[in-house]
């Protein structure tokens, strides 16, 4: 008897179906076109068992009349194959390290070590509440004294019965420490990140004989900010504030021409009102001397507005120029950038008034025409808020 097994959703033959009849020992597999034949089947009614691994296990019904020629065609809806849920664990190779020990762990995480910030625990007093067969010999109470750290069972393993404490060798931060009495009653408990306590008997097989009294290991943090910090003056976007600004934020990018110009426009006009102000009190004579009538007051007065103006100005016109719609120059940053060229820049042009040079004049006009626009730019791009 010869059939098909299609998919019923495309109508395409479906290859390594297994089909069975139940009550005999008749079976067969569909080949790459989904076709099949089953051979030596008897008349009668009999249960035809279908079986595939993305269209799952379906029964049917099938009547066979000798000297009929019948052919079957079977349809299938491909099913979800559900499988039992995977638990992945993941070991990091210090756990699997500790694992390994066998033993108990001798260690003092961060949190311990916060607790004991701002008391008058040092080092070494930390270490001794830890482990308690530890014991801990210091000559007083004053800090930096020479604070022994050993084994109870430490003088009885001893080699040299001269020796004054039979300390654990210490490493810091996997760098051995020579003479570490000192370093337990002085190293500040915050630049620790961890300490653990390796006994004697297991120090041994992994450090070697110079290991004889056992290990300790100190871990110092990382350096950089607290990340877990809930301060809100270490939040990132202050933090952004305060430096360079990060232009991946602003994808229009600083519109530099734009800023120059409003710069250079800003400057022109501070500058005009700046000198004209500064004039009033400060000029220089027919004789090429420096006069300042007005009273002290006004000379202080008349000097700020003549540096603050055209600072203001041009810091105010790359403010306006550079601005874009995520983001605009600060405008304090800015003001001081001008005022690093605009002071400089009147102290050149008159620091030789009468001495009939021009140099020193050029380079201070320099300043003021061009480096005040060309400061207060960069200042415009460097020290910017977002909108």
């Amino acid at each position: 008897m010869p059939g098909i097994v299609v998919d019923v959703a495309t109508g395409k033959g479906i290859a390594d179906v297994i089909l069975r009849v139940e009550g005999t020992d008749v079976s067969t597999a569909s080949d790459a076109d989904g076709r099949f034949v089953l051979r030596g089947l008897p008349g009668g009614q009999w249960t035809l068992r279908v079986d595939h691994i993305a269209y799952g296990t379906h029964e049917h019904r099938i009547a066979v009349e000798p000297g009929q020629n019948v052919s079957i065609e079977v349809r299938l809806a491909a099913e979800a194959i559900e499988i039992e849920a995977l638990l992945v664990e993941t070991e990091t190779a210090r756990s699997r390290a500790e694992r390994a020990q066998g033993s108990s762990l001798h260690v003092v995480e961060r949190a311990q070590i916060e607790r004991a910030l701002g008391t008058s625990k040092h080092l070494g007093d930390l270490i001794r509440q830890t482990v308690p067969s530890l014991r801990l010999r210091q000559t007083n109470n004053l800090s930096g004294t020479d604070v022994c750290l050993e084994y109870r069972a430490s003088a009885v393993i001893s080699l040299n019965f001269a020796q004054a404490c039979n300390h654990p060798m210490v490493l810091l931060d996997g760098v051995p420490i020579a003479n570490p009495n000192f370093l337990y009653g002085t190293m500040g408990l915050q630049n620790i990140q961890r300490i653990q306590m390796i006994p004697p008997a297991e120090a041994g097989a992994r450090y070697g004989t110079g290991s004889l009294y056992g290990v300790l290991l100190i871990e110092t943090r990382t350096p950089g900010p607290d990340r877990s910090s809930t301060d809100p003056g270490l939040r990132p976007l202050d933090l952004r504030r305060r430096s360079a600004f990060d232009w991946s934020q602003d994808p229009q990018g600083h519109p530099l021409l734009r800023t120059s110009v409003g710069a250079v426009l800003g400057n022109a006009v501070g500058l005009a009102a700046g000198v004209a102000v500064g004039r009033r009190c400060v000029y220089v004579d027919a004789h090429e001397q420096i006069r300042m009538p007005c009273s002290r007051l006004g000379d202080v007065a008349a000097i700020l507005g003549a540096v603050a103006l055209p600072a203001t100005a041009s810091a105010l016109g790359a403010r306006w120029g550079g601005a874009t719609s995520a983001s605009r120059g600060r405008l304090i940053p800015a003001i001081v950038g001008a005022g690093m060229a605009v002071f400089p820049g009147y102290a050149f042009s008159l620091a030789t008034v009468g001495s009939g040079t021009k140099t020193a004049n050029a380079v201070g006009a320099f300043m003021l025409v061009v480096g005040t626009p060309v400061f207060a730019t960069l200042a415009d791009r460097m020290f910017r808020s977002l909108r």
